[in-house]
């Protein structure tokens, strides 16, 4: 009984430090696989990751290694074949595609490397998207979105189209509607790959400058020098993870 006594009261302390910690992201025993011609090819082979709000993490490795497809499951976009994910409490695998959707707009910034801009709207009408979706009023909307081009010095194209801005440009305003809905975590897949060296610093000081308010970061890049800027790297390399020392990716 005693013994019982202190493994209950050892539980509890670890809950209570975990608590106290503030763990907004766990992964246990992630693997990813994919049925490829009749062959089962593993992405992830048992990936343990955990976030604490507040943090700027970088998950560095090169091509084909995995980390665009950890990105996914972290974003919900995607579910693991196996293994555990908790997002703020939440068992991912058990929620139906509108509670993820509903995750994905209120806790996930997006920053994808590829824009995903919508051609017929405006630079403020793109960033204004999650708030749409948010339900939050038209004058906030503007107000919110104005401000975020701003930040990323794009406040004069507001009224632009996607065709008539450079791909940095468009880079930006994508950045800036990730950012806009306050999200939980801002997820963001090579930030500064379209970017010049000068843009590319600006966005690294915002996310600083986003993280000192207490955001938190993953980003995932196969740039050393950008992985850097973050508080703390992981590295991925054919589906593993791990932290240490770093080399080039």
């Amino acid at each position: 009984m005693e013994h019982l006594m202190v493994l209950h009261r050892n539980k509890k302390g670890m809950e209570e430090m975990e608590e106290t910690r503030n763990i907004i992201l766990s992964m246990q025993g992630i693997v990813k696989e994919y049925n490829v011609a009749g062959e089962v090819s593993q992405v992830l082979k048992g990936i343990d990751l955990t976030v604490e709000a507040g943090e700027f993490l970088a998950v560095l490795g090169p091509s084909g290694s995995g980390k665009s497809t950890l990105m996914n499951i972290i974003g919900c976009l995607d579910v693991p074949t196996r293994g555990h994910y908790t997002l703020s409490g939440i068992e991912i695998a058990n929620q139906d595609e509108q509670t993820l959707a509903h995750i994905r707009n209120k806790q996930i910034g997006f920053i994808f490397q590829s824009f995903f801009l919508m051609q017929k709207q405006t630079a403020l009408e793109n960033v204004k998207m999650p708030l749409i979706y948010a339900g939050v009023s038209e004058k906030e909307q503007n107000e919110r979105a104005y401000a975020m081009l701003e930040k990323v010095g794009l406040a004069d194209k507001a009224l632009y189209y996607p065709n008539q801005m450079s791909g940095g440009q468009q880079q930006r305003v994508a950045i800036a509607r990730a950012m806009c809905n306050n999200p939980t975590i801002l997820l963001a897949d090579e930030p500064t790959g379209a970017l010049d060296q000068k843009t590319g610093r600006q966005v690294m000081d915002l996310f600083h400058a986003l993280n000192e308010e207490g955001r938190t970061i993953i980003m995932i890049t196969h740039d050393k020098h950008i992985a850097e800027h973050a508080k703390r790297i992981v590295r991925i390399l054919d589906g593993n993870i791990g932290e240490g020392e770093l080399e080039d990716a």
